[in-house]
């Protein structure tokens, strides 16, 4: 079976040869260059960041601690995701919280 390529999927310059192409030759533009970004975001992989406007940081917490998170954009924070925890005994968070302080940082507690 023929591997899949840009090419082999949409090429424009086939369809501008026509009369209709050539009528639809900014929307066909728009087309073959969506075409190429998703069949290479798709070919590349795409992860979490991808797919969600987020900031994603890594940070070390300690139990029953609260650790001020610094987010790198002045947007308020609507959600915060634990996806993974790494401990030399646990996999598992009991609880998990986070918070606004006084202060009007960002805080976490685990």
């Amino acid at each position: 079976m023929a591997k899949v390529t840009i090419s082999r999927l949409f090429e424009i310059s086939n369809y501008l040869k026509t009369k209709s192409g050539q009528e639809l030759s900014d929307a066909l533009s728009y087309l073959s260059t969506f075409v190429e970004v998703t069949i290479r975001n798709l070919k590349n992989g795409l992860n979490f960041g991808d797919n969600f406007q987020c900031e994603i940081k890594t940070v070390s917490v300690l139990p029953s601690t609260e650790t001020i998170i610094l987010p790198s954009s002045k947007n308020p924070v609507t959600q915060i995701m634990v996806r993974r925890a790494i401990d030399d005994t646990y996999y598992v968070i009991d609880s998990f919280g986070w918070k606004y302080n006084n202060s009007g940082n960002l805080v976490v507690k685990v």
